[in-house]
């Protein structure tokens, strides 16, 4: 922390001002919500610091938070099946088995020129024209990229990056020099990486088209090929062996006017065109369409209806070292594979505060092991067979401005759980339960 300081002073002292923030963040959920099975209650409280520096072509921004949690042991339980951010790190210095610290750090690092920018750090790009984020989302802890963003012209536009993301498959070669004087092993993983770019065609003010590529390749640091921003991922994974994973997503946003606002994705894993069609093929879809409505009964409302669909097979690959997951969450859709949810929101700025209400009814299956999907004879298994989860969660919040940049949010929540506790993962049968609980949410927040 104090080498970020400085760094951020020098900079401040030779190049302009830069501007540093505390960030304050005190929660408290009387059941839980929608994070834990169980109906404890859930406090939690966070301090850090925000910096922010401008210039006429750098812009900085850098955010490090600390948290404590009360309520929960397990940081993975907490963010399995819903849509917030899941935790990279947790460990609980208190030893009571009720609460565990967690942190988090991003920093986006940009620079900007005449038709484009340059940017790095350690961020969340977010890809989709959906809420519910169906090529790439939040839903992961943010990883180290570096890329750029270049409007070729007032049609053409293009983004590409490069990351490193956390396999969470450990690497024996090394375990060894990870060992503590206590014997505690401090696992290190081996190395998973992704590079992504998406071309974006604006045919004319209402409608435009979105074509992008991700590709997920580990056990080998970055590699040359995909460092080449403008050649289809596609071909150069066909030049490297077949051994990469590539994912391939086409949008479509149409906006006949101010108000209105149609999207879909169509996202595509294991692609074989030759076998598009055939009844026995590897091509793997998941799709996503929704309707945006701005100005439905005030000039500061927003309503939004969206579903989202998940083959049983997208975000892994043959070979788990290329799963498109980081910190064992998935990189894309929030629910992951074999999943689908409707999602239904109202946002209304009232009273000046910010109401909103939101709908979220959201199901998931079992894993499919992927080792049959690549022989002569594919086998196709049946959707939901077997065990499903099942969560269906109706949420009223509502954000107050006390002064400046302290806000406090407050409301409720209703979820009907089934299955909770459910493990994709796990075949053999799991001890499951079916919930129904409310809980009242109140979190005050200053710079979060």
């Amino acid at each position: 922390m104090k080498n970020i300081l400085l760094f951020f002073t020098i900079l401040s002292v030779l190049f302009g001002e830069a501007k540093f923030s505390p960030v304050l963040i005190l929660s408290y959920l009387s059941e839980g919500s929608d994070f834990q099975t169980s109906n404890n209650e859930i406090k939690f409280f966070g301090a850090g610091l925000k910096v922010v520096y401008t210039t006429d072509n750098f812009n900085i921004s850098a955010k490090f938070v600390n948290h404590r949690l009360y309520g929960s042991s397990s940081r993975y339980s907490l963010h399995n099946f819903n849509s917030n951010q899941g935790l990279s790190w947790g460990q609980d210095p208190t030893k009571s088995g009720e609460s565990f610290d967690f942190d988090f750090a991003n920093l986006d690092i940009r620079y900007k020129f005449s038709n484009g920018e340059l940017f790095y750090g350690k961020m969340n790009p977010q890809w989709g024209s959906g809420q519910s984020k169906l090529i790439l989302s939040d839903k992961s802890p943010s990883f180290p990229l570096f890329g750029f963003n270049w409007s070729v012209n007032d049609k053409v536009s293009m983004e590409y990056f490069h990351g490193e993301i956390k396999s969470g498959i450990k690497d024996n070669i090394y375990a060894e020099y990870f060992i503590d004087d206590l014997g505690v092993n401090r696992s290190f993983n081996v190395n998973r990486n992704i590079a992504a770019h998406k071309f974006q065609l604006k045919l004319n003010d209402k409608f435009k088209i979105i074509g992008s590529e991700t590709v997920i390749y580990g056990v080998r640091g970055v590699d040359i090929h995909y460092l080449i921003p403008f050649i289809p991922f596609w071909s150069l994974q066909h030049y490297l062996g077949d051994t990469d994973n590539i994912q391939m997503a086409g949008e479509f946003i149409y906006s006949p006017n101010t108000q209105l606002r149609l999207y879909g994705t169509v996202y595509m894993d294991e692609w074989a065109p030759d076998k598009t069609f055939d009844k026995d093929n590897r091509n793997w879809f998941s799709y996503q369409g929704g309707i945006e409505y701005n100005n439905l009964v005030s000039k500061r409302d927003k309503l939004i209806f969206e579903y989202t669909w998940t083959d049983n097979r997208v975000y892994h690959h043959r070979f788990s070292i290329n799963d498109y997951y980081s910190h064992d969450y998935p990189l894309g859709f929030w629910a992951g594979p074999h999943a689908e949810e409707l999602y239904i929101s109202y946002n209304i700025n009232f009273l000046h505060m910010d109401w909103m209400i939101k709908l979220s009814d959201a199901k998931r299956g079992k894993f499919i092991n992927l080792e049959n999907q690549y022989d002569s004879t594919i086998e196709d298994p049946s959707r939901y067979e077997g065990q499903i989860e099942e969560k269906l969660i109706v949420e009223l919040l509502v954000k107050k401005p006390l002064y400046k940049d302290l806000y406090m949010t407050f409301g409720g929540s209703y979820v009907d759980w089934r299955n909770a506790g459910f493990d994709p993962t796990d075949s053999e049968s799991q001890n499951l339960q079916d919930i129904q609980k409310a809980s009242f949410n109140l979190s005050f927040n200053y710079n979060y």
